[in-house]
């Protein structure tokens, strides 16, 4: 997802958007303290919202189990 900014698709998939990839817990939980792991979290939500804007005629997200907080 983070190649994707900047660029548009005619179709984007956005496989395994679930809870226990998205957001990525080593991202979230390596920081320190609260505020840090806020702003990791914006952080990961701006990606999933970049990787699903880049679609112009179609998007589909796909999930298995749990589905991702951010859906």
């Amino acid at each position: 997802m983070h190649r994707v900014k900047g660029l548009e698709f005619d179709h984007v998939v956005m496989a395994s958007i679930n809870a226990d990839l998205v957001p990525l817990p080593a991202a979230i939980d390596a920081r320190g303290d609260a505020v840090e792991r806020e702003s990791a979290e914006t952080e990961e939500r701006a990606l999933v919202y970049v990787a699903a804007t880049r679609a112009k005629k179609e998007l589909l997200v796909l999930s298995y189990d749990t589905p991702s907080r951010f859906l």
